[in-house]
């Protein structure tokens, strides 16, 4: 803690001493480079065919918010939230740092979201594009990349996270929390598999002030848009918009605000680069919305734009909107997804998807599972298993935080929602619409804790297209949905076994 910390926390003390405030927060905002010192030539995971990085537009981090409950000064609990500048994390990735967190820090690995922001222009961790090369590198990547991931660099990333914790806790002050949400109009997203829907997203924040001043510590920034605005046959290592976004809120608040940036519901939502806004004609001819030729200008664009609405809105909400205490509740619910396919009707891709479920189910992932189980992968792009000789499947998460919080009688409340794969619009207003806050109290996380898969209706299946061929199970949104409103309608029981 330097000397400018240190009078700070001081003033605080002050503060709280003099004003009689028995039960406050805390929070605090981190920051680790885990950009690695080879990672020319590294495979970029997003794309096919894969491109092997030889440069850099700027470097991939781990950034965090730490929130505290205290009551007379003694912590009561933690509530921790990573994001990493990478495309997708596996579960058995993540759940290794959430252990070492609680090994030095006692932070319940409930307590802990871990976020993929799914820039396409960053490292691979999850073992499915380690071979490099056009499909058939992906394909030999799922049978054979299990456990040849590096798990050196995942052992260094979790080390650099558990120092990051660290560095956060002993910064920690007495805060305020409040959020807001906007609809950004203008045409910067296009759902692809829907151009005339004419998407909007709407971009949340959730501030922290300082307990006695009107300083604006650092905000929560959560958009659902694709981080794809570089394309395809770029080779160079970015954290896409997010990281420009970020850039942006800390070039124009000089240096004194800080953002963590969670990417929304974006599993079929594109950014504008160079397809243009002819949905009609884009509704017929959906190529140049797959094959946009973004560069890093767009990049920067974009996320100067993102990041100077999100400081905007977060100057913005009024002071009397903010709250001084909290209290949160995590719930976690784990459950097993399996490999089947969605035949029950006819559908112009019905042979297509015939074949494709029939070639993971049984050549790709009994392979994969042969060879992981006589390898011992640390941490596997799949948690995969045989459930019996015949049946495939797969664990995965679902996470739901109610965070309620107090200002003398006024109350209020807001849930965060993780999920693990890319969610579609369709299910995410769903969502919106049965989460005990309501859409404008609700910040869904998505690619958290794990990836599995694009979380699309089943109706997308039967209309074929990219999303499927490229997910385990064409059932996995459907699942993901349903295990989570079965989730929230456990808490509303209150039978759930989530951790309080």
């Amino acid at each position: 803690m330097d000397i400018r910390q240190a009078y700070a926390q001081f003033f605080a003390d002050r503060f709280l001493k003099r004003h009689c405030i028995i039960r406050y927060m805390r929070v605090s905002f981190g920051k680790v480079n885990i950009t690695p010192k080879d990672y020319i030539g590294r495979c970029l995971a997003g794309y096919t065919p894969v491109p092997r990085c030889t440069g850099k537009y700027d470097d991939i981090h781990a950034r965090a918010v730490l929130i505290e409950d205290l009551v007379l000064g003694n912590v009561q609990k933690r509530l921790l939230l990573i994001a990493l500048d990478f495309v997708q994390v596996p579960i058995m990735f993540t759940d290794y740092i959430k252990e070492k967190i609680q090994d030095a820090y006692k932070i319940h690995p409930n307590q802990v979201l871990i976020h993929a922001i799914h820039t396409h222009k960053s490292l691979d961790m999850s073992g499915l594009f380690i071979k490099g090369d056009g499909y058939p590198g992906v394909i030999w990547s799922v049978m054979f990349g299990s456990f040849r991931g590096d798990d050196k660099y995942k052992v260094w990333i979790a080390r650099r996270i558990v120092d990051m914790v660290g560095e956060m806790i002993r910064q920690l002050q007495p805060a305020r929390i409040a959020w807001s949400k906007q609809t950004i109009e203008d045409d910067i997203i296009i759902n692809r598999r829907q151009p005339t829907r004419r998407s909007k997203s709407r971009l949340g924040v959730i501030a922290f002030k300082k307990l006695a001043t009107d300083d604006i510590i650092g905000f929560i920034a959560n958009y659902g848009m694709h981080p794809t605005t570089l394309n395809m046959a770029i080779d160079k290592l970015s954290a896409d918009y997010p990281g420009r976004l970020i850039a942006t809120v800390e070039k124009e608040s000089g240096g004194s605000i800080d953002c963590v940036f969670f990417t929304g519901p974006a599993g079929d939502l594109n950014p504008i680069t160079t397809c243009g806004t002819d949905f009609d004609a884009l509704e017929r001819d959906k190529t140049p919305m797959y094959q946009q030729h973004g560069t890093y200008k767009d990049t920067k664009r974009l996320g100067s734009f993102l990041g100077r609405k999100a400081l905007e809105l977060a100057r913005g909400i009024p002071d009397d909107n903010y709250f001084d205490t909290i209290e949160f509740k995590s719930h976690v619910k784990v459950f097993w997804v399996p490999m089947r396919d969605f035949t029950r009707y006819w559908s112009k891709s019905w042979f297509y998807n015939r074949l494709v479920h029939g070639i993971k189910r049984h050549i790709l992932l009994p392979v994969a599972l042969v060879l992981a189980d006589a390898n011992e992968p640390n941490f596997a792009g799949f948690a995969a298993k045989h459930r019996g000789w015949k049946e495939i499947v797969t664990y995965t998460q679902v996470q739901y935080i109610k965070v309620t919080t107090k200002a003398g009688d006024k109350q209020g409340s807001l849930a965060i929602t993780g999920v693990p794969g890319e969610l579609f619009e369709h299910f995410a207003n769903q969502i919106f619409d049965r989460t005990l806050e309501g859409p404008e109290d609700t910040f869904i996380f998505q690619t958290s804790n794990d990836w599995i898969a694009y979380l699309f209706p089943l109706t997308e299946y039967m209309n074929g297209g990219y999303e499927p061929f490229a997910s385990y199970s064409p059932i996995c949104g459907t699942y993901v949905k349903k295990k989570y409103f079965k989730l929230l309608q456990e808490i509303e029981e209150d039978i759930t076994g989530g951790y309080f």
